[in-house]
């Protein structure tokens, strides 16, 4: 019986786990999109300008761009690129980490 809980609880944190994926890009704006995706000073300057004007933080990996879920889990991160953890429902990423 100790066996079979114990491989149950294995199988649940591994299950769980699996679901979760990674992907490296840059933290941009929705106004801006992938223009920003070389992250020079004058990319961030504006990334940061158009965040703190409203525009919603996105995660653009390639030429893809996507929406964040949980904007606060990148709000340090604007300008940067980062390595995330997170889950993907269509165009949307939830984030769980990030990571320089």
């Amino acid at each position: 019986m100790k066996r079979i809980a114990t491989a149950g609880l294995f199988l649940s944190l591994f299950s769980a786990g699996a679901f979760a994926e990674t992907w490296t890009g840059v933290i941009s704006d929705e106004h801006c999109g992938a223009k920003h995706a070389a992250m020079t000073a004058d990319d961030k300057t504006c990334v940061d300008k158009c965040a703190k004007g409203g525009a919603a933080a996105v995660f653009v990996a390639g030429d893809q761009v996507y929406k964040i879920e949980n904007q606060d889990a990148v709000k340090a991160h604007y300008g940067h690129k980062v390595t995330i953890t997170g889950t993907m429902k269509g165009d949307t990423v939830h984030v769980d980490s990030v990571k320089m």
